[in-house]
């Protein structure tokens, strides 16, 4: 920052001012980054009008233009969501004026694959200036990356009879899906100012940011926005209700969240007025509206359906720090199969039976369905490259049961946790897959020199590769390609009901 500082004082006398080398121009006006080391960042750039008053629950509309200069370094309002603890998740402060998204490039000139990246959350939670995503580690490696808000919770996904009716033919309810649409039209409007290519962009997101890159690579709406994709531990096998019809659809518990309000046949300015500590009581998700979101996330590469470009698809080793994935839930969705599975997970991990039917649960959550993604993608004739993290930081090596769900973003990104010690060896697998990411991003393929070689998808049993300490390629067991078979099962039922518009 002192750097800058001088550069600007003393500009009048350099052929080139440091204020032109951060400072670019958008189609709403022009904006001052800071300069670093190695890179340039961008940061609190509305990409689209304050979805405030009467514009709350539309579809986002361009950003408003200003005049002159506006400073780009301190990060923009996250969406409003309920208080959490944790402390790498602190968003900082909330409004719903949140459309902002933020920017880092090389400081060298050049023409640079673009990283958009979607964070996680279950779309109540988070924020893109949270700490663990700043993008500079990943930039410098030969990257332009942009990280975004959007809309989160009943804000972000809502569905009511009063606002169907204001605008029966509009895109209605996923309102924070149409929020990552906009951002990527504003990627390919304004990235090339910032030193990125508009026509080599790629999507990756976590968890519920990987729900909405499957979502996306599905979506009408977002054709010819993207180029290549990857999804972090976001499933595969995720069912989404529609905007009605059926015994639960979104408009339903709309309607459900204004009667409980006291807000019966409730006018849309009516909803518009309702206080946002009221709306961000409750969770919601996206749904099947039919314009926007057409598909389930995973429902895509099923039918055939999804974008065709290159896609990186994993999870980690302990998904089920998450929670929900017990033996309980394997024997729900499993039933007389459950039995032969369990001691097939037994004999392949060596476990104890509980702890057994706890991998199995996660298998059938999250691991498998991921790869089952891979494999229809492949079967398509799409590049597809499947992954499962595996590494700890050194302070939780000794006591861990794997990697914690959203655990290789600190890896990914380069930005330990506070809480969070690292050795040598964490340092290497940071690197590593930050590389295999940039490589990625840029052609494609994420194999490099020096790198483990990581196998593309082909036919089952599943190659994919174990990134961690001693990355290695793997290939899915007999008793897991039964368990991805079970696991998508239920799922490709659902799918194939007719859902209502």
């Amino acid at each position: 920052m002192r750097r800058m500082l001088f550069g600007l004082l003393v500009g009048a006398s350099l052929a080139t001012p440091v204020l032109a080398q951060t400072s670019v121009a958008t189609d709403a006006g022009t904006v001052a980054g800071a300069a670093d080391t190695e890179v340039i960042s961008f940061k609190g750039i509305p990409y689209a009008a304050p979805p405030v008053g009467p514009l709350r629950w539309k579809a986002p509309e361009r950003a408003l233009a200003w005049n002159g200069v506006r400073e780009a370094k301190v990060y923009g309002n996250a969406c409003p969501q309920p208080v959490r603890t944790e402390a790498w998740a602190q968003v900082g402060a909330q409004s719903e004026d949140c459309l902002f998204l933020n920017v880092w490039r090389p400081k060298k000139p050049g023409k640079y694959p673009v990283m958009v990246f979607m964070h996680g959350g279950g779309f109540v939670f988070g924020a893109a200036g949270v700490p663990l995503y700043e993008g500079s580690g990943l930039a410098a490696r030969g990257a332009v990356v942009v990280t975004m808000n959007y809309r989160l919770g009943r804000l972000g996904y809502f569905a009511h009879p009063a606002l169907t009716r204001e605008d029966p033919d509009g895109k209605l309810g996923n309102f924070g899906v149409m929020d990552q649409i906009a951002s990527l039209e504003w990627v390919k409007r304004n990235i090339a100012g910032f030193g990125g290519d508009p026509g080599n962009v790629m999507i990756f997101g976590e968890s519920a940011g990987a729900g909405a890159v499957q979502i996306l690579m599905g979506s009408p709406a977002a054709t010819g926005l993207f180029h290549k994709a990857a999804s972090q531990s976001g499933s595969g096998s995720t069912v989404l209700a529609p905007i009605r019809g059926g015994a639960i659809n979104a408009e339903m518990l709309g309607q459900k969240f204004t009667d409980d309000l006291g807000l019966k046949d409730a006018t849309a300015a009516q909803l518009r007025a309702i206080p946002v500590a009221e709306i961000i009581k409750a969770r919601a998700f996206p749904f099947i509206d039919g314009k926007v979101v057409t598909m389930s996330p995973g429902e895509a590469f099923y039918k055939n359906k999804q974008t065709r470009i290159p896609l990186i698809i994993g999870s980690n080793s302990n998904e089920s720090s998450l929670g929900g994935m017990t033996e309980a839930t394997a024997k729900m969705v499993l039933g007389s199969a459950f039995p032969e599975l369990h001691a097939g997970y037994i004999a392949l991990t060596g476990k104890a039976p509980d702890a057994a039917a706890v991998d199995l649960a996660e298998g059938l959550g999250f691991v498998l369905p991921s790869i089952a993604v891979a494999d229809q993608h492949a079967a398509t004739g799409n590049k597809a490259f499947a992954y499962y993290f595996d590494q700890v930081p050194v302070d939780q090596r000794a006591t861990a049961a794997g990697t914690d769900h959203g655990g290789e973003l600190e890896y990914l990104f380069g930005n330990k946790a506070a809480e969070h010690r690292w050795d040598a060896e964490d340092l290497k697998v940071s690197k590593q897959m930050g590389d295999y990411w940039v490589r990625f991003a840029t052609t494609g393929d994420p194999n490099g020199k020096g790198a483990a070689r990581w196998p593309a998808v082909t036919t089952p049993p599943t190659n994919y590769l174990v990134i961690g300490a001693k990355p290695h390629a793997a290939r899915l067991a007999p008793v897991e390609e039964k368990v991805k078979a079970a696991a998508m099962a239920a799922a490709i039922k659902t799918w194939a009901a007719p859902a209502a518009p």
